[in-house]
This record gives structure tokens, C-alpha cells and sequence, in this order.
């Protein structure tokens, strides 16, 4: 799975691992999951893993992932890019310790950032998709407020945060429901026939509604825009991680979670993986240090090695690898004497 790393380097390099962009928006149903912790954690994992990342704080109106990289106060940030103080988003783009991992601070000084006008808003979309990484993670804010949903649909993929708590699933399968009907909105939403028709389905209040009698609706008004419709759900492939987990039992929820979002959404969801409850993840927040680089060796940095081993990876047994993660942990504890000098 991995190459040989460079003498003097924490990298692993992956053998004839993909280089195609992929951009992951990271959102959560409600506040309070920890998707802002696990986006910089992620981060580091893939750059130690050999890719080029960059992560964009898109929480507008509530920045706070610059503070997981002990950056109280950055030099730039959005909101210079947003309000016109530069031309390129490039330009907002700081460096970490980390030779493969960059980070755009998100602001809240703006008044109204939270609920960024559309010409704004596609702007900073299209200057996103042009960004020069393997991986871009986009932590985006809590709810289902329309900006946060465009930012979580900007790609086919996407990461959702989501608790064993019941008020955490019920959020993150709402996120979710949402997230499907902004996407045939946006596709459909210039054709008020069609957009009466999907918001009316949409707020009809029937728990049991399931999107593929949506799309047969659509179809029976014209054949194309079912297919079409069809296509946009199947294209649709959000992932889930389950965080702050406290016990083996939480780890069924994950799968009836995946059920439901298949059953009633037509949404196939991939598991990426569990991270176990621990203390110490508030200890490093405090410190303004990833996790990962603090504890190298505890369960919750073995969880998000496990979720890294699985990007890209069919076959689940290499998750397991031994010397995957020993590898992983020597990557890792190289890192930190890195961030620490």
C-alpha cells in the first residue's frame, strides 16, 4: 500500500494512489459533532499520506479551524477574497508545518457573512474547484441553511459528522434530506412546474416519504427529467463518519443510518468509519494542536488512520494492516517534532 518515504521525511508516499481532485465538504446536522476537530485531523492524515491538501474554513460566520493550527489570529483570510482585497483565492491560502498542507482561515468580521449573497457565494465555488490540491476539506457550519447545503453539494462527495445521539442522527438524516432536494432544485428550480412539484412533495409532512416516488412524479410530467433527476441521486454518494463513540452498540446505528438514507433517500451512503470518545481530543483543542499529532498512538488516532487506509480502497481488509499503521504512526510522530519546532 505505501512506497518508500523520503530520508528526514514524515511523508508516506502511496504507490500509484489516484491524483485526482477530490473535494470533501465536511458538515454535521447540528453543532457540536466535531467536525472541525476531525477536518484538521483528516488533513494532516492525508498530507502525511503523501497528498497535497487544503482545507477551507467555510463555517461563514463562525470560523474556528485556523485555531486547531495555533493561528489565533491569521494573516489573511475569506473574507479578504470575499470582499474584494484580492483577486484569487490562491492568495488567502496559508502554510501549515506541514510541507503537503495548507489552510484559507475563514473570518466572521463581515457583517452578513453568514448569509453570503449568490454572486458571492458562486464565486467562491468556482474559485474552489480551480484550486491546485488532491484534497480540499471544506468545513462547513451546522444546519441546513442554504449556503452551508450549496457548499456541501459543490462535489458528488461529501462528509458527514454525525453522534450516537438520537437528536445528532435524526440532524444528520435531515442534513442529508436536504442536501438531495437542493441538488433537483438547483437542477430543476428554473422550471416552476417542477420546482412546485418538488417543493410540495417535499413539505408534504408524510415521514414515509421516499425520493423515488419524487423522481416518478417527475417522470410522468416528462420522461427526461426523470432520468435526470435519477441520475443526480445516484451521482450523489455523501459519506458518514460516526464520532465521539462511546460503546460497541452506538457502532449498529452507523448501519441502520446507511439503511435509512438508502431506503427513503435512494442515497448510497459509504461508512468510512467510527471515532471513539476520548477526553484528551478537548486537551488538544486547548493547545491548539491537531489531535493526531498529540497522541499518535491512542485509539482515536487508530480510528482515523483506519478511515484514511479506506480512501480510495475497496478492499476492507487493508485496513487492518499492521504495518500500515505502525508506518502511519512513525509518519505521524515525525510530523509532530515538525510542528513542534
Amino acid at each position: 500500500m505505501f512506497g518508500s518515504d523520503p530520508k528526514g521525511s514524515s511523508t508516506i508516499l502511496l504507490e500509484n494512489f489516484s491524483l485526482e481532485k477530490r473535494i470533501w465538504a465536511v458538515a454535521g446536522g447540528k453543532g457540536g459533532t466535531g467536525k472541525t476537530v476531525l477536518t484538521s485531523n483528516l488533513g494532516v492524515g492525508l498530507a502525511i499520506l503523501g497528498y497535497k491538501v487544503i482545507l477551507i474554513d467555510a463555517d461563514l460566520g463562525g470560523a474556528d479551524l485556523h485555531l486547531s493550527f495555533g493561528m489565533p489570529v491569521p494573516k489573511r483570510n475569506l473574507n479578504d477574497f470575499l470582499s474584494g482585497r484580492v483577486e484569487s483565492l490562491e492568495e488567502v491560502i496559508l502554510p501549515t508545518p506541514s510541507a503537503n498542507l495548507s489552510i484559507i482561515c475563514g473570518g466572521s468580521e463581515l457583517i452578513g457573512l453568514a448569509n453570503l449573497p449568490h454572486q458571492r457565494k458562486e464565486k467562491l465555488k468556482r474559485h474552489i474547484n480551480s484550486l491546485d490540491a488532491d484534497f480540499i476539506l471544506v468545513d462547513l457550519g451546522a444546519g441546513t441553511a442554504y449556503n452551508t447545503l450549496d457548499f456541501f453539494v459543490i462535489s458528488n462527495e461529501g462528509v458527514i459528522v454525525c453522534n450516537p445521539e438520537p437528536q445528532a442522527k435524526i440532524d444528520a438524516y435531515a442534513f442529508v434530506k436536504n442536501a438531495v432536494y437542493r441538488r433537483l432544485l438547483q437542477n430543476f428550480g428554473r422550471n416552476t412546474i417542477l420546482k412546485d412539484i418538488i417543493l410540495k412533495f417535499g413539505n408534504s409532512g408524510q415521514r414515509a416519504t421516499k425520493i423515488r416516488n419524487l423522481i416518478e412524479m417527475l417522470g410522468n410530467h416528462v420522461s427526461e427529467f426523470g432520468d435526470k433527476a435519477q441520475t443526480l441521486v445516484d451521482d450523489f454518494k455523501p459519506k458518514l463518519i460516526m464520532n465521539k463513540v462511546r460503546k460497541k452498540s452506538q457502532l449498529e446505528d452507523a448501519e441502520r443510518f446507511v439503511y435509512l438514507v438508502r431506503e427513503y433517500l435512494s442515497v448510497e451512503m459509504e461508512y468510512l468509519g467510527h471515532i471513539e470518545y476520548d477526553e484528551r481530543v478537548v486537551d488538544a483543542c486547548e493547545n491548539m494542536r491537531p489531535f493526531l499529532l498529540e497522541q499518535p498512538n491512542s485509539k482515536v488516532s487508530l480510528n482515523i488512520y483506519n478511515i484514511l487506509f479506506n480512501v480510495g480502497v475497496t478492499d476492507r481488509q487493508l485496513r487492518y494492516n499492521r504495518k500500515s499503521y505502525k508506518k502511519m504512526s512513525k509518519g505521524v510522530r515525525l510530523e509532530s517534532k515538525l510542528w513542534k519546532d
